[in-house]
């Protein structure tokens, strides 16, 4: 009892600076047991809390974070978000011009940071489903998600979307992100309308994860219609050629025949193919060119009724006659037509004639096109 007595009127002797000592060293103690306790919380998964707050990363360029997931069943993700959430969703449209012409993919990442500098732990690597739903009855467009070396198809059944999924996982200790490609085809640009298609991502694993977030977010496919054109690169394709840069002349002596390439651009328009065809106003100077009898665009012309109407000859203020066809085209096609010199008469100048006396410039314009509004 004299013991204790005396240990305590030797604490009560301790100066203050070695108190402080003291109490630094109990929380230094305590530090290191709390740091244990934590680790082995976080990577056992038993705190779900501990390891949510030392930081989760789960992100894409076209979802948002939903901010109230209370109730949200993971087995009815796309059913939930439609019926309470779809009013808050984010949703996006093609950010470049999409003429119809090719398929328009959405490159749509689930990723594991929100920065360069914020990214999963190496120790948290999170498994993960994303799902895919048209929300919308497609028309005159197809729609198909692939994610590496599988492809799904978006499908409307019953009068509504049937969601597909996919499953993936993003390592930790690094920036990570799975790309999907959400592809969207022109089928018939005159019915066509961009259908909205809902996309949801959430984890589900590790188990301490599981209904703690989910990503969502709305795209669809705006169509932009380009005006109908005859592009600059249209003419004699032996224009292009060196022999014609070095000697025009002698380059177009050599031709027997000459191919006259018309090159043209736009959009799909109308319903069905013919719907979306062009006409085009193809002449030539008859002085110079006789066209070939076997050119497809010739033949079929024949056939229409009208066919003195659209193969006419023409006469222009210097007295040249001009041979004029008008035919139908496609938007972005590329025609090749053939045009074989004109031998002329005893009365009746021919193509040796004729460009004897021409530049380059007017050799150039002895064929052209132009599209009729």
């Amino acid at each position: 009892m004299k013991m204790v007595t005396a240990l305590k009127d030797k604490v009560k002797k301790m100066n203050k600076k070695s108190r402080i000592m003291a109490a630094v060293l109990a929380v230094l103690v305590l530090a290191g047991l709390t740091g244990t306790v934590y680790s082995k919380y976080y990577k056992t998964g038993y705190n779900k809390g501990m390891a949510i707050a030392s930081g989760f990363y789960f992100s894409s360029d076209y979802m948002a974070v939903l901010e109230d997931t209370k109730g949200l069943a993971m087995d009815s993700v796309m059913e939930e978000i439609v019926k309470n959430h779809l009013d808050t969703i984010v949703s996006s449209a093609n950010g470049t011009p999409w003429m119809g012409t090719n398929v328009y993919d959405f490159h749509i990442k689930i990723r594991n940071f929100d920065n360069q500098l914020l990214y999963n732990d190496k120790d948290l690597n999170v498994e993960y489903r994303v799902e895919f739903m048209l929300l919308d009855e497609p028309k005159g467009a197809s729609y198909s998600i692939k994610f590496k070396d599988v492809t799904k198809t978006l499908e409307w059944k019953n009068g509504r979307g049937d969601a597909v999924s996919f499953t993936g996982e993003l390592p930790g200790g690094g920036l990570s992100a799975d790309q999907y490609n959400l592809g969207v085809a022109m089928l018939d640009v005159g019915e066509y309308v961009p259908a909205r298609v809902l996309m949801a991502a959430y984890p589900t694993g590790p188990d301490y994860l599981v209904n703690t977030k989910c990503i969502a977010g709305i795209v669809k496919a705006n169509y932009e219609e380009r005006e109908f054109k005859i592009e600059a690169g249209s003419g004699f394709t032996v224009t292009k050629t060196t022999e014609y840069e070095n000697d025009w002349k002698s380059a177009v002596d050599s031709e027997s025949g000459f191919v006259y390439q018309l090159i043209t651009t736009g959009s799909y328009t109308g319903t069905g193919n013919t719907s979306t065809r062009k006409k085009i106003r193809l002449k030539w100077r008859s002085d110079m060119y006789r066209i070939n009898k076997n050119d497809e665009y010739y033949i079929h012309l024949q056939k229409e009724p009208d066919f003195n109407d659209k193969y006419k000859t023409e006469v222009d203020d210097n007295g040249i006659k001009w041979q004029v066809m008008e035919i139908e085209v496609m938007p972005y096609a590329s025609i090749k037509f053939v045009l074989f010199r004109n031998p002329g008469s005893g009365t009746e100048p021919g193509f040796e004639d004729v460009i004897a006396g021409m530049d380059k410039t007017a050799f150039e314009k002895s064929v052209t096109a132009e599209v009729i509004p």
